[in-house]
């Protein structure tokens, strides 16, 4: 039985909850990975806990510390949660002038990049990759059920329609080209993008890149667009083998020191509180309360009930629609409209 030392020290360990590993990384998420590469390149000790319950989840990754947890889809998301807890913040030297070059950058990788990678996962001839990364644990007709869904609201989130399909996927891949581009301009030589410092945009970028070129995608556009930027390869290799290792056994994250335990999180509210109420800041407004771990196992019940449900749904709607093609399966195919 644990000592009561280590029950606490167990609770300030700093948790990151992600989707499954796999093609030689530690989580094959494109959401997860870059949050894995942040806290690798804040040397800040964590434990990877991996979850494949629920992988329409829009809560993963998250974070969990001591009695708070953190989730990706909350307003600021992760980066927020890891500044306020005083956790990390890789880009807390930055001047005024680099930081608004990095938030412009961030901008054009979040929007241009991000929605080029959405495409190539969802709307293109990727489904046994896709099938891997998400559904692998689920029975056929769930994740059939499931990626039909994702299918369709990645193709809501992107105006993408079965008549301008192509139209549409040509365009993204345009635009991702063109930050390519400009991110090879901004890195040049160096070895991070701000020069020695690792930042948020190194995360991003690096997660981006070590998913597209390591990730067996049947159909990857986007892997021969890095491709034509030597200097990006070359720095999501080196990076790769500093934090995550490599064939020449240099061990994991050891190029940006030992990792250090964050600070001992803030002792949970006292028990003769009867609810958790929001403390006003200097500024008078009122600041919300992090979520606990009660509210954070009551909001995984709750999806476990519509994942059960939705498990009895999809095979139902495998049964009355097996065989059946569908018109955007078939536009993909095709790659053009049928005249």
């Amino acid at each position: 039985m644990a000592t009561v030392a280590e029950q606490e020290k167990q609770e300030s360990q700093l948790v990151l909850l992600v989707r499954e590993g796999g093609f030689g990384l530690p989580t094959a998420c494109p959401a997860c990975l870059p949050w894995f590469l942040y806290l690798k390149l804040s040397s800040v000790s964590f434990q990877t806990q991996y979850s494949g319950v629920e992988p329409d989840s829009e809560d993963l990754p998250a974070v969990e510390y001591g009695e708070a947890v953190g989730f990706a889809s909350e307003s600021g998301g992760i980066l927020e949660f890891l500044k306020r807890e005083k956790i990390a913040d890789l880009d807390a030297a930055l001047t005024e002038g680099e930081r608004a070059e990095l938030e412009s950058c961030k901008a054009m990788v979040e929007s241009w990049i991000v929605d080029a990678s959405l495409y190539e996962i969802w709307m293109r001839d990727n489904d046994k990759a896709v099938r891997k990364l998400y559904f692998a644990a689920l029975p056929m007709g769930l994740s059939y059920a499931l990626d039909l869904k994702q299918r369709h609201s990645v193709m809501q989130r992107l105006g993408v329609t079965t008549e301008n399909a192509k139209s549409r996927g040509d365009e993204l891949l345009r635009k991702a080209g063109m930050a390519y581009q400009a991110l090879s301009v901004r890195l040049q030589d160096q070895k991070l993008f701000f020069g020695d410092r690792p930042t948020s945009l190194d995360a991003l970028v690096l997660g981006h890149l070590l998913f597209h070129l390591n990730v067996s995608l049947e159909v990857s556009n986007l892997r021969e667009e890095i491709s034509k930027y030597p200097n990006l390869v070359t720095y999501a290799q080196s990076l790769k083998s500093q934090l995550l290792g490599g064939d020449d056994g240099v061990p994991m994250g050891s190029a940006f020191g030992n990792p250090k335990a964050p600070p001992p999180p803030p002792p949970p509210p006292p028990t003769s509180t009867t609810h958790q109420s929001s403390s006003p800041d200097t500024s008078g407004k009122e600041k919300p309360a992090n979520k606990s771990r009660n509210d954070k196992d009551k909001l995984f019940k709750k999806r476990a009930k519509y994942f059960v449900i939705a498990q009895f749904v999809a095979i139902l709607m495998y049964v009355v629609f097996a065989g059946i093609d569908f018109e955007d399966d078939a536009q993909d195919d095709d790659g053009s409209d049928d005249e």
